[in-house]
């Protein structure tokens, strides 16, 4: 079979002759081979962070992807979602437009329900996520999605985070029935919360809560099959908890979203 490669790929080969790799390090193995066993949610990055933060070990991402594919091991991967283009809004203002960035915790909050099936019916998962941080303000878990879930989710947050600690805060959401009712946008109102919302049929407008659902469905609950709505509450309590505390991201500078949630707003702990 004649295969074919670009001019200048072929003079670089030439140049430079067949890559090598580095000696086989036998440690680094074992530590890599370790984390994974640890928690085979972790990918590459992940335990790129883990080396460096238990072990001292600096490495490339590269490096990691070399040894994992030696061991035959891999982290869950998650399915790419479709990209959304923008479309006409609704009456309630989008004062987001897809700028999730901030500069400190508690201006940006991103709101959602997701399903959660069990052998006993459909569960649902209501959360909100401070767009800074990435922390898991507060959330619920109830047998109906109502309006109910929702306000109970909202005031959970609120008493988790004062008024002082929340001037100017946005909350965003799409535009399911009960984030478009006179009942929600009333609350917001009367608690100093600008609200927001998605284009309509844009859902990728509310991607970061959208995200945590899809990080928590596949680190976790699709790693386990035919549990109770018992069992689900108490993965969804488990997950969490990880979530905040225990789960770095290089997005946050490796830390965990309690770390620089508390590095921010120190006097709220």
């Amino acid at each position: 079979m004649r295969m074919s490669c670009s001019r200048s790929g072929y003079y670089e080969w030439i140049r430079l002759g067949r890559p090598k790799y580095k000696a086989f390090n036998e440690l680094l193995n074992h530590q890599i081979v370790s984390l994974y066993h640890k928690d085979k949610r972790w990918g590459i990055e992940t335990i790129q962070m883990k080396l460096k933060k238990i072990h001292g070990v600096f490495t490339t991402k590269s490096t990691v992807y070399r040894y994992m594919k030696l061991n035959g091991i891999q982290s869950i991967i998650r399915r790419k979602r479709k990209r959304y283009s923008k479309v006409n809004h609704h009456r309630i203002p989008n004062l987001l437009q897809r700028d999730f960035t901030t500069k400190m915790s508690n201006q940006k909050w991103s709101i959602d329900v997701s399903y959660l099936p069990t052998t006993q019916g459909t569960i649902y998962l209501c959360a909100i996520k401070d767009l800074y941080d990435k922390y898991i303000v507060s959330y619920k878990v109830s047998n109906r999605n109502d309006l109910k879930l929702v306000m109970d989710t909202l005031k959970q947050a609120t008493r988790n985070v004062p008024r002082n600690y929340r001037k100017g805060l946005i909350l965003h959401s799409d535009q399911g029935t009960p984030f478009v009712g006179q009942t929600y946008h009333r609350w917001l109102k009367r608690h100093w919360i600008k609200h927001s919302v998605s284009a309509k049929g844009s859902c990728v407008d509310n991607c970061p809560i959208e995200s945590f659902f899809s990080q928590f469905k596949s680190e976790c609950m699709h790693l386990h099959h035919q549990i109770t709505i018992k069992q689900m509450k108490i993965l969804v309590d488990s997950y969490i908890t990880y979530y905040n505390e225990d789960r770095q991201s290089k997005k946050i500078k490796e830390l965990t979203p309690l770390q620089l949630r508390m590095s921010t707003l120190p006097s709220l702990f």
